[in-house]
Parts: C-alpha cells; sequence; structure tokens
C-alpha cells in the first residue's frame, strides 16, 4: 500500500483527524476543571441542570427549577440531555465532559468533511483541505471561546449532506441523513438543523433543474422522476428527522408556540469582509473595534444591540476563512458545469448572511417562512457560506491538472493549515482561563429563590448550590410570577412571604421533599388556598387535586383533612413525543433493512 491508498483510507483518515484534534486541542485540556466566559455560564448551565436533575434527584430532566421561577427544561430548545454527545457529561461530569465533547465534536466534523469531499469525486489531498478549511475555520474556534455549544452541531452539516448523496442510490440511507438532523436538533442546534434543511433543499431543487444524462432515451415519466426523486427523498429526510426528534420536537412546539423574538442584527458589507478575511478574530478585540461595547449600561446595551443599533458579539460575524480558500472557490466558476449547486447556494447563503444589507431581501422572506420567522442572527449563515466554500475551493484544487498537481495540493493545504492555526487557535488557547468553582452540590439542599446582581455569570454557579436565578439569562421562559427570598448579597427581598404558604393567612408552610419534578408540602392542617412559589405552567399536576394558577404561581385548594399536597411535573407533550419517537425509529429501522435487501 503506497502513502495516497493509506491516506485515503477511513481508518487512517480517522486516527489522523484524532490525533491532530487532540494537539490542536492540548490547550482546553490543560487543566480540565477551568471555566470559560462570556456564555459558558448559560451553557454549563443548561448541562449541569439536567446532569442534576439525574445524578442527584434521579429524575428525567423534564422541569428546570434553578432559573427564571421555574422553567421547562426539555421543552426549552437548548436543551441538550437527549444528545448522544451528553454522555461524556453523564461519565465525566460537567466541564469536563463538554470539554470532550469539543473535541468528539472536532474529530466528527473533520471526518465527515473528508468522507463528502471524497463523496463528490474530490482528490485524497484536497479532501484533507476541505476538512482543514471547515473545521479550522474561526467559525468553530470562536463558538469554542463563547461557550456556544448549540452551534457545535454545525460539525455535524457534512453527515447529512453525505448520506443525501448515498441515499440518491441507496434510499436506506436517508434514515442516517435523517437520524443526523435529529442528533442536532436533540442537541440544542436548533440553526444547524435549519441550516442543514435549507440546504438539502435547496441543493435537491437545484438538481431537480440540472438536465438528465442520458446514456439512452428516456421517456418522459423517467424524466419527471428523475427530477422529483431528490426532492421526495429530501422531504422523507425532513420527515422522518421529525419524527425521530418528537420526544423532544413536540413539547418545543408547545411551548414556543406563539413566542416571537423581535429583534435586528447590526450587519455591514464591513462587518462581512473582517468576519472573512481578518487575520484577527480575537473576540474582545473585535469587540471594542466594531463599536458593540460603545454602551456601557447594560440595560440600554441589550436594547441597543437588539434593536441592530450597535454590533452584535464578535463570535456572531467570525468566519475566517482566509484569502486562499476564498480566492480558490471563486476559482471554481472555471468549472462551474461541474460546480453551479453549490456556487448557487453558496451565493444564497452569503447574501443570507448581510440580513438587511443584502442586494436581495432573502433574509426577509426567509423570515416570512412559518418556523423560520424566530431565526434571528443573519451573520450566522456565514458558517454554511463557509461549508460551500470549503468545498467549491476543495474542487478548484482537485481540478488542477499537471504532473506536479497532488503536490500543489499538498503545499496549499501546508500554508493553509498553518494560516488557519495563527489565526483561529489563539481562541481555543484563552478560552478557558476562569479557575474551577470548587462548588460540591450535595453540600447544598435548602432550595432558595435568588435575585442575582449579575445574571450573566451566576446561573451555574448558583444551580450547583441549588439555588433559582430567578432574574435568569433567557428569553424564552414563562412568566416570572416567583417572588425572591433574598438578594445574592444577603438582603431579604421585599414581599416575600413563603416558599409555600397559605395565600388567605400568608401562613408560611414546609416543604418536606423536593426535586425538579415533584415537590412535597406538609398542610399542618390547615385550608385555604396552598401556593407554591414556583410558576404555574402547563403540565403541572396535584396528586388527587387540580392544580391551579395563584397569581402565575402554582397553587391548590387544601381542606383540614389534608396533610400534605404533591405538586408533579408530566406533561402530555412529552409521553406524545416519547411514543412517537421510539415508533418511529422502529419503523425507520425495519425500512432501512428491508430497502438494504
Amino acid at each position: 500500500m503506497n502513502i495516497m491508498e493509506l491516506l485515503g483510507s477511513k481508518r487512517a483518515a480517522l486516527s489522523l483527524f484524532a490525533v491532530f484534534s487532540l494537539i490542536w486541542l492540548l490547550p482546553v485540556f490543560g487543566n480540565l476543571g477551568s471555566l470559560g466566559s462570556y456564555d459558558w455560564d448559560q451553557h454549563l448551565f443548561y448541562h449541569g441542570s439536567a446532569f442534576i436533575s439525574l445524578t442527584k434527584f434521579g429524575e428525567f430532566p423534564l422541569w428546570n427549577p434553578f432559573y427564571c421561577g421555574g422553567s421547562p427544561l426539555l421543552a426549552n430548545p437548548q436543551s441538550v440531555f437527549i444528545s448522544p454527545f451528553f454522555i461524556f457529561v453523564l461519565l465525566f461530569g460537567v466541564v469536563e465532559g463538554l470539554k470532550i465533547e469539543i473535541l468528539a465534536y472536532m474529530v466528527i466534523g473533520l471526518f465527515g468533511m473528508f468522507m463528502l469531499s471524497r463523496r463528490l469525486g474530490i482528490k485524497i489531498v484536497q479532501s484533507y483541505f476541505a476538512a482543514v478549511v471547515f473545521m479550522l475555520g474561526s467559525w468553530f474556534s470562536a463558538r469554542v471561546f463563547v461557550g456556544h455549544t448549540t452551534f457545535f452541531p454545525f460539525a455535524l452539516v457534512p453527515w447529512t449532506v453525505f448520506f443525501y448523496l448515498k441515499s440518491l442510490e441507496k434510499l436506506y440511507y436517508a434514515m442516517l441523513s435523517a437520524l443526523v438532523l435529529s442528533v442536532m436538533f436533540l442537541s440544542g442546534g436548533i440553526y444547524p438543523f435549519y441550516y442543514s434543511a435549507l440546504f438539502l433543499g435547496l441543493y435537491a431543487l437545484l438538481e431537480a433543474f440540472q438536465k438528465p444524462d442520458r446514456g439512452n432515451a428516456q421517456d418522459a415519466e423517467q424524466d419527471i422522476w428523475s427530477r422529483l426523486k431528490p426532492l421526495l427523498i429530501v422531504c422523507l429526510i425532513l420527515a422522518f428527522a421529525a419524527l425521530f426528534s418528537a420526544v423532544k420536537l413536540i413539547p418545543v412546539i408547545e411551548y414556543t408556540n406563539g413566542a416571537s423574538y423581535e429583534d435586528s442584527q447590526y450587519n455591514s458589507p464591513v462587518l462581512l469582509w473582517n468576519g472573512l478575511l481578518s487575520r484577527n478574530q480575537g473576540v474582545a478585540f473585535n469587540d471594542g473595534l466594531s463599536g458593540h461595547n460603545s454602551i456601557t449600561d447594560a440595560g440600554k446595551f441589550e436594547e441597543a444591540m437588539l434593536s441592530g443599533r450597535v454590533p452584535w458579539g464578535w463570535h456572531e460575524y467570525s468566519s475566517y476563512l482566509g484569502i486562499i480558500p476564498l480566492l480558490l472557490g471563486l476559482a471554481a466558476l472555471l468549472n462551474y458545469r461541474k460546480n453551479w449547486k453549490l456556487l448557487v447556494i453558496a451565493v444564497i447563503f452569503l447574501f443570507l448572511s448581510l440580513g438587511a444589507f443584502s442586494p436581495v431581501p432573502l433574509w426577509s422572506l426567509l423570515s416570512s417562512i412559518p418556523f423560520l420567522g424566530n431565526l434571528h442572527g443573519p451573520s450566522r449563515f456565514l458558517i454554511m457560506f463557509a461549508f460551500c466554500i470549503s468545498l467549491l475551493s476543495a474542487k478548484a484544487l482537485s481540478d488542477i491538472r499537471n504532473i506536479n498537481s497532488r503536490h500543489v495540493a499538498a503545499a496549499v493545504l501546508l500554508i493553509v493549515l498553518v494560516d488557519l492555526s495563527l489565526v483561529s487557535r489563539p481562541a481555543i488557547e484563552s478560552a478557558f482561563r476562569e479557575p474551577p468553582l470548587g462548588i460540591n452540590t450535595l453540600d447544598y439542599m435548602d432550595y432558595v429563590h435568588v435575585f442575582s446582581s449579575d445574571k450573566y455569570s451566576t446561573q451555574y454557579p448558583y444551580m450547583l448550590q441549588n439555588l433559582d436565578t430567578v432574574n435568569c439569562y433567557e428569553r424564552l421562559h414563562p412568566g416570572i410570577r416567583v417572588v425572591p427570598q433574598v438578594f445574592d448579597t444577603g438582603d431579604e427581598y421585599p414581599g416575600f412571604v413563603g416558599n409555600a404558604f397559605i395565600a388567605e393567612t400568608n401562613k408560611s408552610l414546609n416543604i418536606s421533599y423536593f426535586s425538579p419534578n415533584r415537590v412535597v408540602i406538609g398542610t399542618g392542617g390547615l385550608s385555604g388556598t396552598l401556593v407554591y412559589n414556583q410558576n404555574f405552567y402547563l403540565g403541572w399536576h396535584a396528586k388527587g387535586k387540580e392544580a391551579i394558577s395563584y397569581r402565575g404561581l402554582m397553587a391548590a385548594r387544601v381542606s383540614g383533612s389534608d396533610t400534605e399536597v404533591e405538586f408533579y411535573y408530566a406533561p402530555q407533550s412529552f409521553y406524545l413525543g416519547l411514543a412517537v419517537s421510539v415508533i418511529s425509529l422502529l419503523l425507520a429501522a425495519g425500512f432501512a433493512l428491508k430497502w438494504r435487501q
């Protein structure tokens, strides 16, 4: 076996990517317990709240009592615990597991891009080139730096496309493409899920316009089928992806029904240019340079950012590719007949990333489509543009026809690898600079509602102490009706009566058992309206009684003969979704076996 045969083998490629990823990510593992800043607190919280429900309370994570006065956990679109990647958190702990998750996504992304490139007919060295350009581009390192874990599933995009392309020949691969899409969704990757679906839809639509190859004469019926087949397969993939994800999708639809995000992202051609080509992709540096930090008041800043008056954080724009991949992407025009589908899709994603600055109003058109209206931040489409350019540049490099083409490709790969490492790796090196917390959650048993002085950095440590951050950092939550017990400075919060009380007399009651999904309160032989100081929401029940809302709080009527009241959270949407997911997975397995035969 010569060197090219070895490099072209799947096992060798996977091994190389695993070793390379471990070396490239070594700074992440320098101190396993160290923490990151920016949004790491929020995303550690998302993982940690599910981890505590499972390990400390032995409950399936349906409800999150640790922020906003109580909020659905599974039904939050950014929930992550059903993802297969959550196994790392269960095995190694929240912080350590998430760092291993970063490694897993990088290896899977590199290998997936290699496999997709080979499927598209790209040569071996050039396939490594495509993998390096996509995963070492600054979009991934910037998301690692700020803790946007729900964007890590963009590393799975190559696999959705790879299995789709294989399904055109063997239909059972459509089930694998659907499965990858569902993993994205279950991992909290709303944007990777939607953007991948959009890519598949566009690719299939463009294939329908492609003139079929005619070795022999084909009748009109065969011609129509060859054009419709890609679209029908994409519809099948999306349908099964929804069915596989139903255990979370149905609760999410129920929870987000009627919710809307009214915001506008500041965009400009200058931001786009710098995001793709500036060799300084430092988030803090560019936040200052772009005007992101121009408003110091936290409340006014958030309002200005969401109204489009100041740029969002630089990580939302950072998608460095470098001049060589971009020029090679343009060079793919020279073979436009072979590359036209990817070229068209790349232009569409580029226009979408410009938002209101686009010469074609694609963003406003997309926002009018059901289920897509709540997507925000058009610059996030730059990740999909980077995906397209990675493939196009590798195709252009693969089209070089001379005796030294392999050596030229290897030289270009090395140059781009060094360039991307110099630009992107500093974010990895500085991502985890905060010391470990050193909090043992088993030392804190009393559940307390707290008003935080800094909601952007305290949700995770407060959760570890069994505290609810009432003034939470979360845009999607039930109406907050909970009255905090204290400020985190230690001062009592005005108007607090108790965590459980009789409404008519304000008599405090004792909570005899607490867990995220279940609470037992002793009545003390009193009668009236028993109120539990947590947000009331659809899916909460009272054992043997009717759970009601009292000024937005959970409540039930009690009489003197009652000794205790048990509240429990069991939303019907979860059980319905679970049944749909299990049945669809079994059906898909049966279909796949039948189609494979």
